[in-house]
């Protein structure tokens, strides 16, 4: 796995670009079911998207009916791209209060310092021997998640697999893998038993982390 550049859009972006996606599909869903345009008022990528939802919760108040159609589109839209598919669905119907505290919980924000640092520790963690070891990468990230709540001070760690929050933390991951580096041979690496590791996974799938920990 070489990830020496990380000009990709998906990881220059990280959440905004999901942001982004999230709010065309409400504001094409409110064309749809309303039949005018949703006018947004906003500029930045999540006030665009928290005023786009603003607008969802009114409509609540004046039409339960078409509110629920509104939702149901815009969750059914969203299917085919699994990180916005996620993110409606934590954020769509819930309050303004609790809407905030999940957006404010995410990967975007945890400075990349203390990212990489909570994957260095899982790594000497489950490489508690001089062996090599093969960790599947969906149960390594859920460990690292755990550290980054703890020390971020969130209640609950990230989820774990196709969402908003997986681009970015595979970035940080390649660029532990690629500082892991001693003599040419990876210290830590993500392999895949079935075939080369694509550049941009969507998610964990069955990946794994390999570990050596000679090279740490």
């Amino acid at each position: 796995m070489d990830h020496k550049d990380f000009n990709d859009e998906r990881f220059k972006q990280g959440s905004v670009r999901t942001y982004m996606k999230a709010t065309r599909l409400v504001c094409e869903s409110w064309q749809r079911v309303i039949g005018q345009p949703l006018k947004l008022h906003s500029t930045q990528p999540l006030s665009r998207f928290e005023e786009a939802l603003a607008h969802i919760t009114s409509a609540l108040k004046d039409s339960q009916s078409k509110a629920a159609k509104i939702t149901d589109d815009i969750t059914e839209a969203s299917k085919s791209d699994p990180a916005t598919h996620d993110l409606i669905n934590d954020v769509l119907i819930v309050n303004a209060e609790a809407r905030r505290a999940i957006l404010e919980r995410d990967m975007d924000s945890v400075p990349p310092r203390l990212c990489m640092g909570a994957i260095w520790n899982v790594a000497r963690q489950y490489a508690s021997s001089d062996e090599e070891v093969d960790v599947p990468l969906r149960d390594f990230l859920r460990a690292v998640m755990s550290e980054i709540a703890k020390n971020m001070g969130w209640p609950t760690a990230l989820r774990v697999g196709e969402n908003r929050h997986f681009p970015r933390i595979w970035q940080w991951l390649c660029e532990v893998t690629e500082a892991s580096v001693v003599d040419g041979c990876h210290g830590i690496r993500v392999i895949n038993t079935r075939g080369p590791v694509a550049a941009f996974p969507n998610g964990p799938g069955e990946l794994r982390v390999r570990l050596k920990p000679g090279y740490f």
